[in-house]
């Protein structure tokens, strides 16, 4: 087998329209952001389950089938499958609330602060825009760096960047403020 570690996202994409170890490669770096952004987006895990692998069933065919482009954002464009895919999903169904998941179990305190925490920062989220929403989204949850949404988003980099940093701020003064 061979070891496609070392080579950027370019010539993994390259190497993975006709050798499965390569796209097992990208499967391998970005399982976890796309399932992150999915999970979040959705609040179930076996809606983000079906979701992911369906992103990564098109993603391969779309590499074979040279739907892809060289020169192209590999993250951007598996993320735009994963957009479309769930829009597919949520023209299907109504979205669900957020369940509410605890690790194992830290306390009965620590697990109604938590708790606590997470709905308040759920209501804080929720007065932000969806635009907002969906750039913190991409870069917390899905790891996308700012080059990568910007693409995504077909913004500037600075642009992104800046929209990022003040949905950041707004929280931080709101949750800052809402203590006081």
């Amino acid at each position: 087998m061979t070891d496609f570690t070392d080579l950027d996202v370019d010539a993994l994409v390259e190497r993975a329209r006709n050798d499965p170890a390569a796209f097992a490669q990208l499967y391998r770096r970005y399982l976890t952001p796309v399932y992150r952004y999915l999970y979040r987006r959705l609040g179930n895990e076996p809606d983000a389950q079906d979701i992911t692998s369906q992103v990564f069933v098109e993603a391969l065919d779309g590499l074979v089938r040279g739907r892809y482009h060289q020169g192209g954002c590999f993250p951007a464009w598996l993320f735009t499958i994963a957009r479309n895919r769930l829009t597919d999903l949520y023209r299907r169904r109504p979205v669900l609330p957020l369940d509410e998941h605890y690790s194992s179990d830290p306390g009965l305190t620590a697990a109604v602060e938590k708790g606590e925490d997470r709905e308040r920062l759920e209501r804080l989220l929720a007065r932000l825009d969806e635009e907002r929403r969906e750039l913190l989204r991409l870069r917390f949850s899905g790891g996308l760096s700012f080059a990568e949404i910007a693409r995504l988003e077909g913004r500037s980099e600075a642009a992104v960047k800046m929209s990022v940093y003040r949905a950041i701020e707004w929280l931080r003064e709101h949750w800052e403020g809402d203590n006081g």
